[in-house]
């Protein structure tokens, strides 16, 4: 049985839980949020991903759009059954590689995806200029001839440094691959990329799967958006991609996302993993929410993104449970004490 059938979304937004103050009924107003971001902070056990992805789902149903998974954690496959009753693709990445380019695809886009998957790589490795440009003269290559070729196999021996993660993260990419899982299907359908195993052998590599991914998946939607949200985008512990890629985080975040009518549903166990750009990706999320904890320490850090004052943050210590917790909610300016209802 669904935890969530049918799901409360109506005229008021996104039904969020239960005020534990007044015991009224919260809801998210995105009809009247310039961005449709949103971001969950907590502790281990608090929560987090029960929270996200109730929310996450609600936004989906209002908008009748679909959700793109980038799960680490590898619990969505089977978690978000208890949320909707719409079919998911499970992709897991180490079984069914992520394609360069196709034979179907247009040169134009072939190019494109070339020079994103390098730039990707390049962000975290910070690769020699002679390494990408052959990088760039074998992969053409391939793709012109539709040749199909695992990465790991096609480009060993191209650098030394770093070699043993680096082979991990070429070896979850292919070129002129059928068995690949076309990119199309992030925009068209509900999709859970598992990225679970991989996080465990190299947290890099899935963080270089998860931006190219993604930003493939900008360009798609900005041919096809038709709608203020075309594509949800559930991100959990976000700081594996934080760490090494903040920076394109940010891009996605503030200059694309909302012209392309991407939301990004991001959590993370402390409000300090997006340092230093805590404040600009807070300022860009129409719904924060914070998650109990007992440490003072953990809201005084949170206070200035939910607008506690000392009353609030004492308030904040005393609410203890796993769901409980703190929502800043646009265009409200006073926090809200809530209880995240995932049933209802």
């Amino acid at each position: 049985m669904l935890l969530d059938t049918p799901i409360k979304s109506d005229k008021n937004g996104v039904y969020i839980g239960i005020d534990i103050l007044f015991g009224k009924k919260i809801y998210w107003h995105t009809e009247q949020s310039p961005r449709h971001h949103m971001l969950v902070v907590g502790p281990t056990g608090s929560g987090k991903t029960i929270a996200l992805t109730t929310i996450a789902t609600r936004l989906a149903n209002l908008y009748n759009t679909t959700l793109a998974i980038f799960d680490v954690k590898g619990e969505y496959a089977s978690l978000i059954r208890l949320f909707t009753d719409k079919n998911f693709i499970a992709w897991n990445v180490l079984q069914t590689p992520i394609p360069i380019c196709n034979c179907s695809e247009a040169q134009e886009d072939i190019t494109h995806s070339i020079r994103l998957f390098i730039n990707t790589l390049n962000s975290l490795y910070k690769l020699p200029t002679y390494i990408r440009e052959q990088i760039h003269e074998q992969l053409t290559k391939l793709c012109k001839y539709c040749y199909e070729a695992s990465l790991d196999n096609v480009l060993r021996g191209y650098w030394v440094e770093e070699s043993e993660t680096m082979y991990t993260t070429l070896s979850i990419f292919g070129t002129a691959s059928e068995s690949s899982a076309p990119l199309h299907l992030l925009y068209q359908k509900n999709v859970v990329m598992d990225l679970s195993k991989l996080f465990l052998l190299d947290p890099k590599a899935a963080a270089i799967a998860t931006l190219y991914v993604l930003k493939r998946m900008l360009r798609i939607v900005k041919d096809l958006n038709t709608s203020p949200i075309a594509k949800i985008v559930l991100l959990d512990e976000l700081w594996y991609l934080a760490q090494s890629s903040i920076e394109d985080l940010v891009n996605i975040l503030i200059r694309y996302s909302r012209g392309y009518g991407i939301a990004l549903a991001m959590a993370t166990q402390s409000i300090d993993d997006l340092n230093p750009y805590a404040d600009v990706i807070a300022e860009n999320c129409s719904t924060i929410l914070a998650l109990s904890s007992s440490s003072r320490n953990y809201w005084v850090r949170l206070s200035r993104y939910l607008n506690l004052g000392k009353k609030g943050i004492e308030n904040a210590t005393k609410f203890v449970g796993q769901g409980i917790g703190v929502a800043k909610l646009y265009p409200h300016e006073k926090p809200f004490y809530v209880y995240i209802d995932p049933i209802d």
